[in-house]
């Protein structure tokens, strides 16, 4: 049997949630930087005001002194207020009111709009740059022209202001009140150019933040697919064993009829059990984006048919007319995947019997055929029409989601596990083509796909060996497992049809290796994950140190693994073919025959 360990995937150790914490530090920063800008301003200002009172109580301006004195005070106080962990944007507002009213006060004092103070009411807003919020920075500043404005409409309708000191005496006002403005503007462009080294080193943090983010993301992807992997392959090992024995038992004529009737209905539910697994196997490799559908050609109207039928003993459970509609216009061959279309219609017609008491059920098919192109195309129309419960319009944008029903109840009444028509969809996609439906509630749901197909000729006819399924031929077959009950099945399966087959059995790739270089056989199924030495290792030592004929014994993998870099390998290592488990016995027997005849 192969085995593979199962890998367990961790939690990660990372922040739960990153992005909050990078918004906190990112907001505290902030914080930190106002803070900064906030006491370079008061203090650049105290020093101005300082300046100012020393210049006014040499000129004998009281009231110079005054408005000056108060501004340092106030200064002082805002100081104080905000190391007593006094609220930020309340102080930045006091600093605002009080800033506007010193600076309109020593304006009116001075000559009001002819005062060459003017420019310190119009750079006393400046603080407002430190507000919470863009609308209480524009009032702040609407504020200072406000005041500017009135002062100008004062003047202009006839006011009069008494001027508290001559023009020519403010001359060392002037050069100390541009110094206080031209401190203002050094601090406010420091402090801009250290947010932007910091917003930068910042935008760096939370860009390796992200990238190690990323990374575990993909880490995590990575194994969850492989734990999925890993799952569904010892899945698929033990169901090889169960559908194998259930259909050597219902084979046996000496059971009576209601004992078929029991390993029937434990076939059944084996074969429901891998649809599951298959399910869950392609949908974590259409998350993982490695679905891959292959291109060759197949007859589009046998298998349109042969999806139908399917089907058909489950409709006939039921009062329903199931029907088929295949247009004359749909051609025989196309170019595409056989076994994906099955799939896709199968889903779609599962679907439709499941939500359907009564009524009538329809596959139509029709096409169209651009002859024009090289290759000729054709756009084949797939509908799948029911009567059935339909879908309410608010619930119809969950169908094609992952794990999805249309409602909670539906599990419950019709199981299932909300993949069948997300795995459809993602199919669709993979093939080149579209799907949508239409529903309405007690009327039914009507299902629409597209797919662009190249025409083809019919293949040569294959060989008829593959249609054998007896033979009384001595055929000597090799059989490489290291699960006793794997080769106790496939021998029982293949003497079944083969009588007079010799098998052997070996345990590993080493046994295997030893049986073909001391005899001679007609067809190797070699298991691949073996004790000792692998199947592919023992394939490669056959291939290259064995002589003719022993070196050219066709050898078919046995494996549960689905990956396709896997089933490319056993071709690499020199492999003939791969079949998955749990095989069909009628096409194992024909693929032995097939190397023989």
């Amino acid at each position: 049997m192969e085995t593979k360990q199962i890998i367990v995937v961790d939690d990660i150790q990372s922040d739960p949630a990153p992005t909050a914490w990078l918004r906190k530090r990112a907001a505290s920063r902030e914080q930190h930087e106002k803070e900064l800008l906030f006491f370079s301003f008061i203090s650049i200002l105290a020093l101005g005001y300082g300046a100012f009172a020393i210049v006014a109580w040499r000129l004998n301006f009281s009231q110079g002194v005054i408005a000056n004195l108060l501004g340092m005070l106030g200064m002082g106080m805002l100081g104080y207020l905000r190391i007593a962990k006094f609220r930020l944007s309340r102080l930045v507002g006091a600093l605002q009111v009080f800033t506007l009213a010193q600076a309109f006060w020593i304006t009116w004092l001075t000559g009001g709009i002819y005062s060459s103070t003017i420019s310190w009411l119009a750079l006393a807003p400046l603080p407002a740059v430190l507000a919470s919020s863009q609308r209480a920075r524009f009032a702040g500043m609407a504020v200072g022209w406000v005041l500017i404005i009135g002062l100008y409409m004062y003047a202009f309708l006839g006011g009069e202001t008494t001027l508290q000191v001559a023009p020519q005496d403010l001359i060392h006002w002037h050069l100390m009140m541009a110094m206080v403005i031209f401190g203002m503007q050094m601090a406010l462009l420091y402090r801009m150019n250290t947010v932007r080294k910091l917003r930068f080193q910042r935008m760096q943090q939370h860009s390796r933040k992200l990238r190690q983010i990323h990374k575990q993301l993909k880490h995590t992807q990575q194994q969850k697919d492989l734990f999925v992997a890993s799952v569904s392959h010892e899945l698929r090992t033990p169901m090889n064993a169960i559908l194998g024995l259930a259909d050597l038992i219902h084979h046996d004529k000496s059971l009576s009829i209601e004992v078929r009737a029991k390993i029937e209905d434990i076939q059944k539910s084996g074969e429901h059990l891998l649809t599951i697994i298959n399910d869950l196997l392609d949908h974590s490799q259409m998350e993982a984006g490695r679905l891959q559908v292959v291109k060759e050609p197949f007859n589009l109207t046998e298998t349109i048919h042969s999806s139908f039928q399917l089907l058909k003993r489950r409709a006939e459970t039921k009062p329903l007319h199931y029907r088929l509609t295949v247009d004359s216009s749909v051609p025989s061959w196309v170019m595409g995947d056989g076994h994906r279309l099955t799939q896709i219609l199968v889903n779609l017609l599962g679907n439709a019997i499941k939500f359907t008491d009564r009524g009538e059920i329809e596959l139509r098919c029709t096409a169209e055929i651009t002859a024009s192109a090289d290759p000729a195309m054709a756009l084949i129309h797939l509908e799948v029409r029911d009567t059935g419960m339909g879908i309410p319009a608010d619930r119809q944008h969950r169908v094609f989601q992952n794990f999805s029903q249309v409602d909670h109840t539906i599990a419950r009444r019709f199981g299932g596990n909300g993949l069948g028509l997300s795995i459809t969809h993602g199919l669709v996609q993979a093939m080149g083509g579209e799907i949508h439906f239409t529903s309405q509630v007690g009327q039914g749901t009507h299902f629409f796909v597209d797919l662009p197909c190249a025409l083809t000729q019919a293949p040569a006819p294959m060989q008829a060996a593959d249609e054998l399924t007896d033979s009384d031929q001595a055929i000597r077959i090799l059989i490489a497992d290291d699960n006793p009950l794997n080769r106790q099945i496939a021998s029982l399966q293949l003497r079944r049809h083969l009588p007079q087959a010799v098998v052997t059995e070996v345990a590993n790739g080493l046994q295997a290796f030893e049986q073909v270089r001391d005899g001679s056989f007609d067809v190797i199924l070699m298991d691949l994950l073996m004790p000792e030495m692998d199947g592919l290792e023992a394939s490669r030592k056959i291939r290259t140190e064995l002589p003719e004929p022993q070196r050219s014994t066709p050898i078919i993998a046995l494996t549960a693994n689905t990956d396709r870099e896997e089933l490319a390998r056993c071709i690499e290592y020199g492999m003939n073919e791969c079949m998955l488990k749990p095989f069909n016995r009628t096409h194992l027997v024909q693929r032995v025959l097939s190397y023989v005849v």
